[in-house]
């Protein structure tokens, strides 16, 4: 049996776009953004990373975690975002 939370928070496109999709859509970014170890991954923190961006909107607060790539890298550069490495 689905839930309705389950249906909210499944997303046809990946994490990536969602990301762009929602701040198109008037959502910003709550800094810092955190970044740890990815989820299934034994790696150092030094190595692959999932990113963690805490997004607002009005009275709404949305989190949306994106594994790292290049085009993730330069975003948080280009966008000045501070990083929290947990």
């Amino acid at each position: 049996m689905r839930t309705a939370t389950a249906a909210k928070l499944k997303t046809s496109y990946p994490p990536r776009e969602s990301l762009e999709q929602m701040l198109a859509q008037g959502w910003r970014i709550e800094p810092p953004v955190y970044a740890r170890p990815g989820w299934q991954s034994p790696v150092t923190s030094s190595e692959a990373k999932t990113y963690h961006f805490v997004l607002c909107r009005e009275n709404q607060v949305n989190l949306v975690s994106v594994g790292e790539s290049p085009e993730i890298r330069q975003f948080l550069v280009d966008s000045d975002l501070p990083v929290d490495y947990l």
